[in-house]
């Protein structure tokens, strides 16, 4: 009896294509670049920081102190940089109001610097902006011609607006503020140019100073250089003092 005997044929290994070599090679050059390039970006030293460009309008700031602010805060290359540091670093002077920054390729920050604009002094020894934020300069930066604005903690906005509404009520009779005060107990008092001044209380402020008004056309504007201070403080009228006139230098008092 014979057997079949089934011969298999040999098997032939075929070789990847030339389309497959290609893109493999690309793909590990591709890879063993990105790694190259993580590495060497790892390294804070890299891509350094070579220019700080300022921009802003500066009235009591210098740019070049500005630069070196920044300069002085750097401390890492182009993409370790830490903006935010740098930001809060500007934002400590108190002549700046906000700072951006932002990254320019290959080597550059570009810093926008907003300064603050005083509106008003705030006591003895800071500035208020027109947003009712209050920042603190060196004593001798504070500019003069300033209108003189105090109250308690937390108070700013409200007797930045007080002032800025008796403001343009009182120029209607061509009365200048010199200083506004709001005490610890909420009583409002106003120093006029040539030390007049007007004390208000706590209440009914608004009404008060319409019945000011309404007196100074009625005849009190017509004695108002003899007028030293207005007492507003009483429910129906008011109480005024006669300005205190100074001695000339040497003058004595007849009855002393």
């Amino acid at each position: 009896m014979s057997q079949a005997v089934v011969k298999t044929p040999p098997v032939t290994q075929s070789l990847p294509s030339p389309t497959v070599v290609v893109f493999s090679l690309i793909l590990l050059g591709t890879i063993g670049a990105i790694a190259w390039a993580a590495s060497e970006l790892s390294d804070p030293t890299a891509l350094p920081i070579r220019r700080v460009q300022i921009e802003g309008e500066f009235k009591h700031l210098d740019p070049e102190h500005l630069q070196e602010v920044v300069v002085g805060v750097v401390d890492a290359g182009f993409f370790r940089v830490d903006v935010a540091r740098v930001r809060q670093r500007l934002l400590d002077e108190p002549w700046i109001r906000e700072a951006t920054i932002r990254r320019v390729w290959p080597e550059s920050l570009h810093v926008s610097i907003v300064e603050q604009a005083p509106v008003a002094r705030w006591g003895e020894q800071a500035l208020l902006n027109e947003r009712g934020d209050i920042f603190a300069p060196p004593r001798e930066a504070l500019p003069t011609g300033l209108v003189r604005l105090d109250g308690p903690l937390g108070a700013e906005i409200e007797v930045l607006d007080t002032y800025r509404r008796m403001r343009e009520r009182l120029a209607s009779v061509n009365l200048d503020i010199v200083a506004l005060e709001l005490s610890a107990r909420h009583a409002w008092r106003v120093e006029l140019a040539g030390g007049k001044e007007l004390a208000f209380g706590r209440r009914d402020v608004e009404t008060r100073l319409e019945r000011f008004l309404a007196a100074w056309r009625q005849g009190l504007g017509d004695v108002w250089t003899r007028v030293g201070r207005v007492d507003l403080r009483y429910t129906n009228g008011f109480a005024v003092s006669e300005q205190a006139v100074p001695r000339e230098h040497g003058q004595t008092d007849e009855n002393s």
